[in-house]
């Protein structure tokens, strides 16, 4: 063979190389342009990142802890079936958006899971301060009053600044959307303290009710709802619950400056047993929800404390019928100076307006919202500047007569 049939086979050889590598690159071309269609825009993926995973709840809505730390979220959906669902791993922007049950009422709104605040049980007064309590469900009657009185806006967004809201408990049993309001206030909790400002919630003798299960005054949906999802309905409010945990991780006695915030109110008779607020307050984050029974035995102190003469179900303060035993003004006088307060502000007891008893040394808020909501009367109690008014629904206030 002569040199030059080498050389033209050698020229063969690389052309056959080169469009092998031509071809390589083709194929590696369209590849790549290929990938280029499917794979999203890096600004496309971030945008999909951030798009939150939304569960809706139509009067129900609970969020359980299980054991290996997966958590699990049971809701009512708007055709009345059930959506119970479990994250391994809750996802990064996760939203709950609570929608009322009843249908006259067109509420909504959307809130994020959130670890617990909670302040000092003793505090500095805020500019202004709205106290409310015993809701019961009534909903559409809370929101009314935040919106009237530029607690929230119109999405129900906190837009009260740096100021404050007490809510004197029982915001549970008896109404359909007792299951919004303690997620209304929950996420209220959040942003206010985001504003500087300031949401404290006192559990009531219905929330310790509902949390010991005794479902007597708890709404008939509530109970169908629990029994469909087979867990009994104080199991939705456990002590594995993100609401069941709020709600025991909290104060029975709150002091704001010189006002003394209570459920019911402060039978003399926790004076006499030297019951300061301090160890009411411990008793009630480590046994509120338990049975009589067992927390009885668990500690000396808490059957007087959870009984009748207890700060979730004495009524001395405020009533005057003698059923209820009726403090005594000196008695009043002992237990102010006993707790170094001048006034005690109570729930529990229902009014017909927000008022003042015993020369300004008790000042009365629950009001009885199915009554007062639809002629918007008296609502709850707006302390500005050491002055008190009772409000209404629609923001309209009036000072309280001495």
């Amino acid at each position: 063979m002569t040199w030059k049939m080498f050389r033209k086979n050698d020229n063969y050889l690389e052309r056959d190389k080169r469009n092998h590598t031509m071809k390589k690159y083709t194929w590696l071309l369209w590849i790549l342009l290929l990938a280029g269609m499917t794979l999203p825009h890096p600004a496309a993926a971030a945008q999909r990142k951030e798009q939150a995973t939304v569960i809706e709840g139509h009067g129900d809505l609970y969020v359980l802890h299980n054991p290996d730390k997966s958590v699990r979220i049971i809701a009512a959906k708007a055709d009345g079936k059930l959506l119970d669902t479990t994250f391994l791993r809750l996802p990064e922007n996760l939203k709950l958006r609570y929608f009322a049950a009843d249908e006259s009422t067109d509420l909504h709104f959307e809130f994020s899971l959130h670890g617990r605040i909670k302040h000092n049980w003793r505090q500095e007064p805020a500019e202004k301060t709205v106290v409310v309590s015993d809701l019961h469900g009534r909903l559409d009657a809370f929101v009314a009053l935040l919106q009237g009185n530029g607690v929230v806006d119109k999405e129900l967004n906190w837009s009260y600044g740096k100021n404050r809201l007490i809510f004197l408990g029982d915001m549970l049993d008896r109404g359909r959307d007792d299951n919004g309001i303690a997620w209304l206030v929950y996420k209220l909790e959040k942003e206010a303290e985001q504003a500087g400002g300031g949401v404290d919630f006192l559990p009531g003798n219905h929330e310790d009710m509902v949390l010991k299960d005794d479902i007597r005054y708890v709404n008939e949906a509530h109970l169908a709802f629990a029994a469909k999802a087979g867990i009994p309905y104080a199991g939705l409010y456990g002590p594995d619950t993100e609401l069941g945990r709020w709600i025991r991780d909290s104060y029975l006695i709150l002091v704001v400056g010189d006002n003394l915030f209570v459920h019911a109110g402060l039978s003399p008779e926790l004076i006499r047993r030297g019951y300061k607020i301090g160890e009411i307050n411990e008793l009630a984050w480590r046994f509120t929800g338990y049975p009589n029974r067992q927390r009885n035995e668990l500690h000396p102190r808490n059957e007087f404390l959870f009984g009748s003469g207890g700060p979730l179900w004495y009524r001395g303060m405020v009533s005057d019928l003698q059923d209820n035993s009726p403090i005594l003004p000196e008695e009043l006088e002992q237990v102010l100076r006993y707790y170094n307060v001048k006034r005690v502000v109570a729930g529990h007891t229902e009014v017909d307006e927000t008022g003042r008893r015993y020369n300004d040394r008790v000042v009365t808020v629950n009001v009885r919202h199915y009554d007062n909501y639809p002629k918007d009367r008296t609502a709850g109690l707006l302390i500005e500047a050491h002055r008190f008014y009772a409000v209404t629904y629609s923001g309209a206030k009036e000072l309280l007569p001495e």
